[in-house]
């Protein structure tokens, strides 16, 4: 199967932009997600431990209900 994306430049050079840089975007919020595992596994201090795994929950609440998932 293949699929083909069409965009009418520059018109829709947005939505280009969008479209060419998804895997940069899964990466960037991949990448946040494991920082903010490690600060949580490694030494957060005891204060900012709540606030690091509220974030984490909702960064991957984001994400699953959008329906996606992390590269592999």
């Amino acid at each position: 199967m293949k699929a083909i994306l069409e965009f009418n430049l520059p018109e829709e050079e947005e939505q280009f932009n969008v479209a060419s840089k998804g895997m940069d975007w899964a990466l960037i919020v991949w990448e946040l997600d494991q920082t903010l595992r490690n600060k949580l596994k490694y030494g957060a201090p005891t204060h900012h431990v709540h606030l690091l795994e509220e974030l984490r929950d909702t960064l991957n609440n984001l994400v699953e209900d959008k329906g996606l998932q992390y590269p592999s």
